[in-house]
């Protein structure tokens, strides 16, 4: 995966949205309020290459949420660490997309 000095830090992710992509998983972290009175989690999402996370279909995505503090931030990162792994396979496979089609 991304060496982890690479992620956004904390302060970046409570004002800015991050997406990434590393071997055909793409990714993205942002500041998100799951209920109107709770405080804002960490929500992570992860899907195969080659779209947007717009263009993604969201049964194509896989989501989990995380303390909006710097160990939710290392959280999600072992996370999409451990996602990488479980399906490199499907990764791989993504990174082989004909764009001509």
């Amino acid at each position: 995966m991304l060496d982890r000095g690479e992620y956004m830090p904390l302060q970046y992710l409570v004002r800015q949205k991050w997406s990434g992509s590393y071997q055909g998983m793409r990714f993205m972290m942002q500041k998100m309020k799951v209920e109107e009175d709770s405080d804002p989690v960490l929500s992570v999402a992860c899907w195969k290459e080659p779209y947007s996370f717009e263009a993604t279909p969201e049964e194509k995505k896989t989501y989990k949420q995380f303390p909006l503090t710097e160990e939710g931030r290392l959280q999600a990162i072992e996370w999409l660490e451990q996602e990488y792994e479980a399906h490199i396979e499907e990764w791989k496979a993504a990174m082989k997309w004909d764009w001509e089609q």
